[in-house]
């Protein structure tokens, strides 16, 4: 069995830094397109939306779904100090199940017949709600835990 490798806290602080600028570069990127899909569902104008205004949504959102897996799999990937196991054990979880619910919108959009599948959309965008949530405060207690 392979020795566990630990690492210091603030290289641990350092490096969760990292993937939570991606994910936030990410997510501001992809904020204009969720407003432009939205108000579409609010005003019913989904339908109506310039083809390649949706399949550009449509991309965007993939596009966001790539970074927060890729965010996943390093937060996954990464060595925490001793004491913050417990801590990063269940921010890890939370993450996961955050890049899943990215998916499952992403997912939602039909670009072949320029519709949204909205149950699958709504609950995802709560589910993205709450997980973000736990997320911030999970990563706040294992920053003030850290240093």
């Amino acid at each position: 069995m392979a020795k566990m490798k630990f690492v210091s806290p603030q290289q641990y602080a350092t490096n969760l830094g990292q993937v939570i600028q991606s994910t936030e570069d990410a997510g501001n990127k992809v904020a204009p397109f969720f407003e432009k899909l939205d108000d579409a569902i609010k005003a019913d104008q989904v339908a109506d939306m310039p083809k390649a205004d949706f399949q550009e949504i449509s991309v965007e959102f993939d596009e966001a779904v790539a970074v927060y897996k890729d965010a996943s799999a390093k937060i996954n990937a990464m060595a925490a100090p001793v004491r913050l196991m417990g801590l990063h054990q269940s921010m890890k979880k939370t993450f996961t199940e955050y890049a899943a619910a990215t998916e499952a919108m992403a997912e939602s959009l039909n670009v072949a017949d320029q519709s949204i599948d909205m149950d699958k959309f709504k609950q995802s965008e709560a589910d993205q709600d709450s997980l973000m949530e736990k997320f911030l405060v999970q990563v706040r207690r294992i920053l003030t835990t850290a240093m």
